[in-house]
């Protein structure tokens, strides 16, 4: 199973008889049910632990090699002078919920979701809506701060390598936050205080899983028939439906859906049909309706590839040119305007025609898409700047 695998190498074990042992549990050298729960542990990156009588949160994090602000930050609800006997709490492992070579597929975002809800209680969750697969697409909010930000990844399937980003990104703050730590210069608590910021790793796991080869093998039928003209799986930028997300938006949608006819796409494809009508998917839909509640003061939408930042809009614009610099010096990105063909119908070029608010595309890494997962680190380094002066919002 390929969630043991990836579970055997967070625990630092090659074979499940080697983590039996290190664990003193029975050595079958199977995954039964004791060792799949302890396996379990690690691929959320805590697991449970009752309160016996008389121990303390002191004792039960050396049992664990954590610490008691670590205990803290992930158990809500806890007594002012912690835990009593006989009470279940969470407790992290030594292991990251999100590591540099998680194996993805759009699964993999519960977990990332239930492991960091157990590191970080002020992370609250909802779904926003079901894909045509029946896959969730999930919207994070972390913040309690006038100030409103909101970033998306995970647009187009073979784009999901955004969505990692920014699932590790998010780790790396709630860690920051948790030890009153510092990210990219700025003071995670400050950031905490002065932003709520508004997640949505990714906007379409069916094309996701499609174009990583993890959807259910009817899905990948019907989409290898509609993938004509592209390499397949890995070529595949669109929804489930066969419908590109960032051409589903209410702005220049009917441009777009001339130029895409004019270049043959007049029907649902691998890439570049804009759907029937504006918001005719859910998954646009949804986030189109979500970001109108939430009104953010600013949007970042990371695509890849190209090392580009896109801030102007479609009149050469931009709202604030100066957070625009910033972002392009810190993170070594061009700043530049997108290809005419790919500048209308996008959910940047909807909020910025909306709501006349800084709004960016990040086009993130080099190479062709999709960028391999050993490219993620680099990504990484490049996109904090971004993701640190988006929360600090100078």
């Amino acid at each position: 199973m390929r969630w043991i695998d990836y579970a055997l190498k967070k625990a630092g074990a090659s074979t499940i008889l080697e983590f039996q042992k290190r664990h003193g549990l029975l050595e079958t050298g199977e995954a039964d049910l004791v060792t799949s729960r302890r396996l379990w542990d690690y691929l959320v990156g805590y697991q449970y632990h009752r309160m016996e009588p008389r121990q303390t949160l002191y004792q039960v994090a050396q049992l664990y090699h954590t610490t008691i602000q670590a205990i803290w930050a992930g158990n809500s609800g806890m007594p002012p002078g912690g835990p009593v006997p006989g009470q279940v709490i969470r407790v992290p492992v030594e292991c990251r919920v999100v590591p540099w070579d998680a194996p993805f597929e759009s699964a993999l975002e519960q977990v990332f979701l239930d492991g960091l809800h157990a590191r970080c209680r002020w992370l609250s969750s909802e779904p926003l809506t079901k894909t045509r697969g029946g896959r969730t697409v999930w919207m994070l909010r972390l913040g309690t701060g006038p100030r409103r930000v909101m970033l998306t990844g995970g647009h187009h399937g073979n784009e999901w390598i955004t969505s990692l980003l920014l699932w590790r990104l998010l780790e790396d703050y709630i860690t920051a936050i948790r030890d009153e730590g510092a990210l990219f210069g700025f003071a995670a608590r400050g950031l905490l205080r002065r932003t709520t910021l508004c997640m949505v790793p990714l906007v379409n796991p069916d094309g996701a899983d499609i174009a990583c080869g993890a959807a259910s093998p009817a899905e990948m039928e019907a989409a290898a028939a509609m993938s004509e003209h592209v390499a397949f799986p890995t070529g595949w930028k669109a929804n489930g439906a066969g419908v590109d997300l960032n051409l589903n938006y209410p702005v220049g949608w009917e441009e777009a859906k001339a130029i895409k006819a004019a270049a043959g796409v007049t029907a649902p494809t691998a890439r570049d049909y804009p759907g029937q009508a504006p918001l005719d998917q859910p998954e646009s839909r949804a986030l189109y309706d979500y970001t109108r509640r939430f009104a953010p003061h600013a949007v970042a939408a990371f695509h890849t590839q190209g090392g580009e930042i896109y801030a102007a809009d479609r009149r050469g614009k931009i709202p604030d040119e100066a957070l625009a610099k910033r972002l392009a010096s810190a993170s070594g990105y061009r700043l530049c305007d997108p290809a005419p063909e790919s500048a209308h119908g996008g959910y940047r070029d909807w909020f910025l025609e909306e709501y006349h608010r800084p709004a960016f595309t990040i086009e993130a890494g080099h190479g062709e898409n999709p960028l391999p997962l050993s490219d993620l680190p680099q990504l990484y380094e490049e996109n904090l700047p971004i993701f640190a002066l988006f929360l600090a919002m100078t």
